[in-house]
């Protein structure tokens, strides 16, 4: 593995677990293992590393979630998909959590790769939504998200990785959808 590679992927992990406000170069120096000259090499700023972190998070998700809407055929079975998988609710989501770094939501540059993830989850359920009875489309999308991400909170707050997919249950029988 490049020492770049050894950087990102360190940088992903910390950026994670501690969001980017309180992860430090030579946090992810010493994670990656490789000198400080490297980490100045590839990445010239702290913002250039979290940027590339964050837009890693980004595309791992969406490609993740872009495979499980096509894995299933209909609205209804890829809404069940989605509000059903294994999340990590204690760890919280990749990138919902990074809204609340204020080094986030100062630096549009960070902002963007969460937006266009979220962007492109909305894209994903309007259809899967109008295989619904639900009328207020853009309304139950939103739900869907808001759903997932407070359930990683209260999942969080609580210590309880049940309440997470207790809230997706809930909304699955909000839908009117069996799970």
């Amino acid at each position: 593995m490049n020492s770049r590679t050894k950087l990102l992927d360190a940088a992903m992990k910390l950026v994670w677990e501690r969001g980017v406000e309180a992860t430090s170069p030579n946090m992810v120096l010493a994670a990656s293992g490789v000198g400080q000259g490297s980490l100045y090499h590839h990445f010239g700023s702290k913002a250039a590393w979290a940027e590339a972190a964050i837009a890693a998070h980004a595309a791992d998700l969406t490609a993740e979630t872009d495979a499980l809407f096509s894995a299933h055929p209909t609205g209804v079975e890829q809404l069940r998909a989605y509000l059903t998988k294994s999340r990590p609710a204690l760890d919280g989501c990749r990138l919902g959590r990074l809204a609340f770094d204020p080094e986030v939501r100062a630096n549009p540059a960070l902002r963007a790769p969460i937006s266009a993830y979220f962007e492109r989850l909305r894209a994903l359920l309007r259809p899967a939504v109008r295989a619904t009875a639900v009328t207020d489309i853009e309304g139950a999308v939103e739900a869907i998200c808001a759903v997932v991400q407070g359930g990683y909170v209260t999942s969080r707050l609580s210590d309880d990785p049940a309440a997470l997919e207790r809230a997706c249950r809930g909304l699955l029988a909000l839908l009117r959808i069996d799970h």
